[in-house]
């Protein structure tokens, strides 16, 4: 569903999908083997020539339907890779993914999608809390009635309202970076983790020299089997969402019609009925809440997999293929539609004043017995 024409604008922003899409993923992948490879040359373990000739290979080098018939047939998708690159580097094959493992490549180029993801979301989330201060801006004295437990609680500023928001949002925002700073890691080790194949400390040089060359950081001694740092981040981006669906849900109730104080921005057919002509249905705090939920309950699942056996387990490193990918894309899209919300919101100050004038009349709503 999220990849259909039709659909796909409505779950997950086109820049993050640039990010996710299979193109990008073999990429990245590639990138992985030629920055390795690059290091590995400067260190004297491979000749020049050989990473050299390794840089010059691109995507549209590699035959995409071998690439799939191998997956299938292997259950991993690095070693159909290595084989093309050493068929097309015959005089270098034997450099080519050199002393490296399918995680490796796979997980450091997780990190690396994963780091553009975050500044995409940061990005996107700046514009949110930035419209939220404009109306915050515009509208410093307007007064609201208060609501607790479904009920007229008193007056309030509809400033303190919008504020309350753009403040926990900026505290997700501060827990992205946090979660960055400790899951964006480099993965470098070999077939146990432990860069066995490399001696006098040379491994670990090219693992730190690799991160640097990605923008990644270093953890000692591997993550192969240590997934806090992926789950970390989702369970950031699950907590973004959260925050997202709560805001989008109590703005589309105060755009309802018993209530009237918030709407959207109407334009010829925005938020049309098929069979109501009369309808301005809100869209935007509809999909947000909507597509903010699917966020936070993919990004949930993150804790299975992070229950590894041993040194390395498929079973529930197969899974992060799909979970992290989608918690992403599900993300930008309800921070697309809470930033479509925000910049499109009309706010009633009229509505919000009569009902503060006319709850303010009956002294009874102060009445401590109806709290």
């Amino acid at each position: 569903m999220l990849d259909y024409g039709i659909y796909r604008d409505c779950f997950s922003s086109a820049d993050m999908r640039s990010i996710w899409c299979e193109h990008a993923t073999i990429s990245a992948w590639l990138k992985v083997e030629q920055v390795f490879a690059a290091r590995q040359a400067a260190a004297g373990l491979i000749p020049t020539k050989a990473a050299a000739a390794l840089e010059a290979v691109s995507i549209c080098d590699l035959n995409l339907a071998e690439l799939q018939a191998e997956m299938i047939l292997v259950g991993r998708p690095i070693v159909g890779l290595v084989k093309q690159l050493r068929g097309l580097l015959p005089d270098h094959a034997a450099h080519v993914h050199f002393r490296a493992t399918t995680q490796d490549v796979m997980d450091t180029a997780l990190a690396l999608q994963m780091k553009l993801g975050l500044e995409q979301i940061q990005c996107t989330l700046r514009n949110v809390m930035a419209a939220i201060h404009h109306h915050v801006s515009a509208h410093p004295d307007t007064m609201m009635m208060g609501r607790t437990n479904g009920q007229h609680a008193v007056p309030i500023r509809l400033a303190t309202k919008l504020e309350v928001w753009r403040s926990e949002l900026g505290r997700r925002s501060e827990a992205l970076q946090d979660a960055a700073k400790r899951g964006l890691n480099v993965q470098i080790g070999g077939p146990v983790g432990d860069l066995r194949n490399y001696e006098n400390g040379t491994g670990h040089q090219i693992k730190r020299d690799v991160a640097h060359a990605l923008g990644l950081n270093v953890v000692e001694p591997h993550w192969q089997n240590a997934r806090d740092g992926v789950a970390e981040i989702l369970t950031a981006l699950g907590a973004l969402c959260g925050t997202l669906c709560k805001i989008a849900h109590n703005v589309n109730q105060l755009s309802s019609s018993d209530i009237g104080e918030f709407a959207e921005r109407h334009e010829p057919g925005k938020g049309a009925s098929s069979a109501m002509a009369h309808k301005r249905n809100q869209r935007a705090s509809e999909f947000g809440e909507a597509v903010a939920r699917l966020g936070r309950q993919r990004a949930e699942q993150i804790g299975e997999l992070t229950h590894h056996e041993h040194e390395r387990s498929g079973g529930v490193w197969i899974g992060e293929w799909i979970v992290v990918p989608e918690t992403f894309l599900l993300t930008s899209g309800a921070l697309q539609w809470s930033e479509q919300m925000f910049k499109n919101l009309v706010v009633d100050t009229d509505a919000m004043e009569s009902l503060v004038s006319s709850q303010c009349a009956s002294t009874s709503i102060w009445s401590t017995d109806r709290m």
